[in-house]
């Protein structure tokens, strides 16, 4: 339960390394189960040790994930190195397909504030790897959200224009060294830069967490309105996903801001 909760925690993806042996099977799928039961996004059984023999097919049909040996557990450079990580880090949760509408989130990973130097006075050294972190916690992340978590982190209260100046320029300076991707908002359906790790999806469907609604970038909700259809959910799609992020009310702005994503979702 501690490493599950941990993995719900840092929005995880999960790979299962099961010893094998003669139980192999049943011990994997049940981790399989428990993990996605928990909203956790399972991409792989590693199969650890020589002689996975039928268990390996069995696994490969009933898991729902890729299936890879590792004969060697004390030397596994060789297998590794054919692995496809991207892939599996960009795995989503399988929903559990419990009902019409029925769709599964991932975790949201949350970053952890700690005490950081105000971004109107930071050099670039200490800006830059604090927005990364950011960045790599929560991405795909609107800017606004990206940089009101620096500065809060460092004891501002509003986001001025002099405060994101300089997280603005840290933003640009870690996509010319290709450690994350910056889509304007005047590419995007955002009304905001969109930021996320390089090579990572630029959508991700995860939970609310918290966020405001209004944080949660428009492709984002317009791809969970896309499952939702897609899963039999009537009625609404706005109301469907209020229900799915555990709100009530459809305000003036939140029905503006599940409009301008129902009409995405619509055109694609």
């Amino acid at each position: 339960a501690l490493v599950r909760d941990g993995a719900r925690t840092r929005g995880a993806t999960v790979v299962v390394v099961a010893p094998a042996g003669p139980d192999l099977a049943n011990h994997a799928l049940l981790t399989v189960e428990a993990a996605r039961a928990a909203g956790l996004a399972v991409a792989a059984v590693v199969v650890a040790g020589p002689g996975a023999g039928e268990q390996r097919e069995l696994l490969g049909a009933r898991g729902g994930a890729d299936v890879v040996e590792l004969p060697d557990p004390q030397a596994p450079s060789t297998a590794v190195a054919g692995w496809p990580l991207g892939r599996w880090a960009a795995s989503e949760p399988v929903s559990a397909g419990a009902g019409p509408g029925d769709v599964a989130l991932a975790p949201y990973a949350s970053w952890e504030p700690h005490p950081v130097i105000d971004p109107r006075s930071a050099g670039r050294g200490v800006v830059d790897p604090v927005l990364l972190e950011i960045v790599a916690a929560e991405g795909p992340i609107l800017a606004r959200r990206a940089y009101g978590l620096y500065n809060r982190a460092a004891g501002g209260r509003k986001l001025t224009s002099i405060a994101r100046a300089p997280l603005s320029g840290a933003a640009y300076r870690l996509r010319m060294d290709g450690r994350i991707e910056l889509v304007k908002a005047a590419d995007s359906p955002e009304d905001d830069d969109l930021l996320h790790l390089a090579g990572q999806p630029p959508v991700r469907v995860r939970e609310l967490g918290p966020r405001a609604l209004d944080d949660v970038p428009v492709a984002e909700i317009a791809e969970l309105m896309r499952r939702l259809r897609a899963a039999g959910a009537e009625g609404d799609l706005r109301r469907a996903v209020l229900d799915r992020y555990g709100l009530v009310r459809l305000t003036t702005k939140a029905e503006e801001y599940l409009g301008r994503a129902l009409a995405l979702a619509a055109a694609e």
